[in-house]
């Protein structure tokens, strides 16, 4: 006797739910806490010792033009030896 292609489906994911319950109820917690934790955790929170960008006096300082394009003065690029700096 043929079954339908929908009974086919049901029973493995009938299958997958019975004997693979475990692993699935461990992804889904992980990902909730992640969530939870990105949400409303120490990065959520002010002086909780993690960088919170002022977006407002970023763009204020690129419209001032007082940021700019080429790199800090202080950063030394690495150059193959044998190769003379620009």
């Amino acid at each position: 006797m043929l079954m339908p292609a929908s009974w086919k489906t049901t029973i493995e994911l009938r299958r997958i739910l019975v004997h693979d319950w475990p692993i699935i109820t461990l992804v889904a917690f992980n990902l909730a806490g992640i969530g939870l934790y990105l949400g409303v955790g120490p990065t959520a929170q002010q002086g909780a010792g993690y960088r919170i960008i002022d977006i407002k006096a970023v763009r204020l300082l690129l419209d001032a033009g007082e940021l700019s394009t080429h790199e800090a003065d202080w950063y030394q690029r690495n150059l193959p030896s044998g190769k003379e700096s620009e």
